[in-house]
């Protein structure tokens, strides 16, 4: 983790900070910076403290969060350079050069996500977020490394990979159905694997299928993703069920 963050840091070269984070809700952990670099440590437990910012919106709505000047940004009235100074005093001068910053959040297991992301010393833009997604590419693959001496680890890293496609196609169907926003999509679908006691990457696919008529698009390697039974009958529920909601005016 430590040497992907040191090549993020050779790329984007304003960085003040960057961190890892993981949030693994299967065993009601709380989210940890598992690597950071720089003031990014400081910054994302601040955030995730109570203060809010970029990651804590990230690890919540599943989607990118970018701010071209942190300090002054409305979403978190909190995070402020006189609350990270007193804080964190020893990084007063670092603190006074962050201007933008960006998370990128990532699938990870059933109900986990990992977060990239970074404070720049200039503002934040739509450069950053792509960069950061390639680096959060990079991370999941770092994983799996980490799991090599755990077999069954290994498969259900490359597994919940692997169906990051169909979980998207399967938010982007339900935006589209219900007209919401990603953050809506995931917490129904998240939701009804919880109450279908199914497995949510076996849900998304069983749903795409369901939609489309026609089997989900499957990497080229590893083992495809087959849902059972009941997996698709869940799938099916529940786009009947959301189908027959009265949209919003």
């Amino acid at each position: 983790m430590q040497r992907i963050l040191e090549r993020m840091q050779s790329d984007l070269l304003d960085a003040v900070g960057l961190a890892i984070t993981v949030h693994d809700k299967r065993h009601d952990e709380h989210p940890s910076v598992i690597a950071a670099v720089g003031v990014g440590a400081d910054l994302v437990e601040a955030q995730l403290a109570g203060i809010g910012g970029p990651v804590p919106d990230a690890l919540a709505y599943q989607v990118p969060v970018l701010s071209p000047d942190l300090w002054t940004d409305d979403r978190w009235p909190g995070l402020t350079l006189a609350a990270m100074r007193d804080r964190a005093p020893r990084h007063e001068s670092s603190w006074e050069q962050v201007h933008g910053a960006a998370a990128v959040p990532g699938v990870w297991a059933d109900d986990g996500t990992v977060v990239v992301c970074c404070a720049l010393s200039q503002p934040a833009g739509a450069s950053t977020v792509a960069s950061l997604f390639n680096y959060e590419q990079l991370v999941s693959a770092a994983l799996i490394t980490t799991a090599a001496q755990n077999a069954t680890a290994i498969e259900d890293i490359i597994t919940v990979l692997q169906s990051r496609g169909a979980i998207e196609q399967a938010k982007g169907a339900l935006m589209g159905l219900v007209r919401c926003d990603a953050e809506h999509a995931w917490r129904m679908m998240r939701r009804a694997s919880q109450e279908f006691n199914v497995k949510l990457r076996d849900l998304a696919v069983a749903l795409v299928e369901h939609i489309s008529g026609a089997p989900a698009e499957q990497p080229d390697t590893g083992t495809p993703i087959t849902p059972d039974d009941r997996t698709r009958e869940a799938a099916g529920l529940m786009w009947a069920a959301l189908s027959e909601t009265p949209l919003p005016q």
